[in-house]
């Protein structure tokens, strides 16, 4: 057993299981790059929600510590963990991944002792610089677009991890740093210690309806800006958009209850939204 729980095993498809918003808006990919996005997406998320998932700063380092030597195996082709075994032939075929992985784990471990970030411009440039190089891989699995759309396809995933962060904030509010911009806490007279030791939702409403209300626009606005054959081509990222964006109106028709529990959209929703992108954009 390894210091994330997992056993010497072969990898295995339950291995890289997708989140449920991910594996619709990977659904209509070609097989290959359907897994090759699952893989990268798994790794990605062992990754960076261990600062949510660990209430001790040091465990978190430990845990990080531990896939940076992961990710020395992985580049001698000895990997352990079901995740890295299942990563292996993407990196031989694109060595380039593991730079890319390493970034996210020097920019996670970085963060573990980043200050607050002031506003949402902020937030959004926090994402960017940690996990930007592995978002470009996710475009670059669609068709070209240019330089704008690539632009605005980025922004849209950043806001994504925003929303993410959000909904599931029960557990997100113990990493560092907290995705909620500090000049709008202090606005709403709350602090980061307030967030993580709030009992409700409801004592955090002056920040979460705002922050919800906004990130649930900015999907909106910028999967409408895209062209419809860019919508289509992109259906990774605008599915995600499009199920995250009816989700946050969910959670504000639920009063942005966060801290109480997760909404989520049926699954046959999910397939209605995926399949709708798939030939219509």
């Amino acid at each position: 057993m390894d210091l994330n729980g997992a056993e010497h095993a072969p990898a295995s498809d339950s291995a890289v299981a997708p989140p449920d918003d991910f594996y619709y808006a990977s659904l209509y990919l070609a097989p290959a790059a359907r897994h090759a996005v699952r893989v990268l997406e798994a790794v990605r998320r062992a990754i960076s929600d261990i600062p949510g998932l660990c209430s001790d700063s040091g465990v978190a380092h430990l845990k990080l510590a531990w896939w940076q030597t992961e990710l020395q195996q992985l580049a001698a082709a000895t990997p352990r963990h079901p995740l890295a075994r299942a990563l292996l032939p993407l990196t031989q075929a694109t060595p380039a991944l593991l730079d890319v992985f390493a970034a996210l784990l020097d920019a996670t471990i970085n963060g573990l002792n980043a200050p607050p970030l002031l506003d949402r411009s902020a937030l959004l440039g926090w994402i960017s610089d940690q996990q930007g190089a592995l978002i470009e891989h996710y475009i670059n699995f669609g068709p070209r677009v240019s330089a704008a759309q690539h632009a605005t396809l980025l922004e849209l995933a950043c806001l994504l991890e925003l929303a993410y962060a959000l909904r599931g904030l029960r557990q997100h509010r113990r990493a560092t740093p907290l995705l909620l911009p500090d000049g709008s806490l202090r606005a709403a007279g709350l602090s980061v210690d307030g967030v993580r030791n709030a009992q409700s939702s409801r004592e955090l409403h002056g920040v979460l309806a705002p922050e919800i209300d906004w990130l649930r626009a900015e999907l909106i606005a910028r999967s409408v800006a895209l062209p419809r054959a860019v919508r289509r081509g992109q259906r990774l990222i605008t599915t995600l958009a499009a199920c995250t964006a009816e989700a946050l109106a969910l959670t504000r028709a639920d009063d942005y209850q966060v801290l109480e529990r997760r909404i989520e959209l049926l699954p046959v929703r999910k397939l209605w939204l995926a399949w709708r992108i798939r030939y219509w954009g």
